[in-house]
C-alpha cells in the first residue's frame, strides 16, 4: 500500500500542477494572467505547490505507517503555515484539505473502486468535523451568511462534485471521441454544480450565479463543438472587472486532474 499511496500523492501534486497551467479559466491563476487574483502569480502559485507536494509525501507516509488521524492532522496544519511563509498566501489551503481527504481515504479503501473511496472521504470527514472547530474561516462565514455546503459539505457527502458530476463529464466526453474538450466538459460541469464560497465571499449570489450560468454555456459549446475558449478569455475580463473567481470550483478541479492521472485515463491514447 505504501507505494501506491506515494503514487497517488504524486499524482495530486500533478494534477494540481495541470489545473493551474489550464487556460484559460476566468478570474483564475493560468499562463495568460493572474486573473481576480491581484495578489497571485503563476511562479507564486508554483512555489504553493512545491509546500503542497512535501506535505502530501509526509502524508502518504504518516498514513502508510498507520499514524492517528490526529497526526495527520497537524501535517495540514503544519502545511498551511509553510505555505504562508513560502508563497505569502493561502491559495491552496483548500487543496490540501481536499487532497489530504482523498489520500487518507485511499489509504483506507485501498482497491475498494470509487465508491468505496467516496464512502470513505465520507466516513473521514464525519470524524474530522466532530471536532469543534478552531476559529472561523472566510468559508464556513460564507455557508453560514448564506446557508452553503461549501467544503465542509462537499466532504461529508464523500465528493460529490469529483465522482457524480467533474469524472462522469471527462468520460461522457472522451467515450465520444473528444478527448481535446474533455477537460473543458469537467470544467464546465463543476462551474454548473458547484456552490463556490469564493464566489459567494467576493460578489454573493449574483456572482455565484454568474459562474453557474457561464458553466452551463461552457458545457453548450463544448457539445456543440464551438469556440469555448474564446469565450472563457471573454469571461475572464468580465470576473476580473467584478473581482469574481471561483476557488472551490479550482480545488476541485485540481482534485478531478489528480484522479485521472491516479487512474490513467488522462493520458494519450496509444497510437
Amino acid at each position: 500500500m505504501r507505494s501506491e499511496l506515494a503514487r497517488l500523492a504524486r499524482n495530486l501534486v500533478r494534477g494540481a500542477f495541470l489545473e493551474l497551467y489550464l487556460t484559460p479559466k476566468p478570474g483564475l491563476v493560468d499562463m495568460n494572467d493572474p486573473g481576480s487574483h491581484h495578489d497571485l502569480s503563476l511562479e507564486r502559485m508554483e512555489a504553493s505547490l512545491e509546500v503542497v507536494s512535501g506535505y502530501l509525501c509526509r502524508l502518504a507516509e504518516s498514513l502508510s505507517c498507520g499514524e492517528e488521524l490526529a497526526k495527520q492532522v497537524r501535517l495540514g496544519i503544519e502545511a498551511e503555515q509553510a505555505m504562508r511563509e513560502r508563497a505569502g498566501t493561502n491559495c491552496h489551503k483548500g487543496y490540501i484539505f481536499l487532497s489530504g481527504l482523498l489520500l487518507a481515504a485511499a489509504a483506507q479503501a485501498p482497491g475498494g473502486g470509487e465508491q468505496a473511496l467516496s464512502e470513505a472521504v465520507a466516513g473521514i470527514a464525519s470524524r474530522l468535523f466532530a471536532q469543534p472547530p478552531q476559529g472561523q474561516s472566510n468559508g464556513s462565514r460564507v455557508c453560514d451568511s448564506y446557508g452553503a455546503r461549501g467544503i465542509r459539505g462537499e466532504a461529508l457527502e464523500g465528493l460529490p462534485a469529483l465522482f457524480r458530476e467533474a469524472l462522469p463529464a471527462y468520460r461522457r466526453e472522451l467515450a465520444a471521441g473528444n478527448r481535446g474538450s474533455a477537460v473543458y466538459a469537467m470544467l464546465g460541469r463543476l462551474m454548473a454544480t458547484v456552490e463556490d464560497t469564493t464566489a459567494l465571499h467576493r460578489c454573493g449570489r449574483e456572482g455565484l450565479g454568474t459562474v453557474q450560468e457561464d458553466g452551463r454555456a461552457l458545457e453548450l459549446m463544448v457539445a456543440r463543438r464551438h469556440d469555448f475558449l474564446e469565450f472563457l478569455s471573454r469571461r475572464n475580463e468580465h470576473y476580473v472587472s467584478r473581482n469574481l473567481t471561483m476557488g472551490g470550483v479550482a480545488d476541485l478541479l485540481a482534485l478531478s486532474f489528480a484522479w485521472l492521472c491516479h487512474t490513467g485515463e488522462l493520458e494519450p491514447l496509444p497510437q
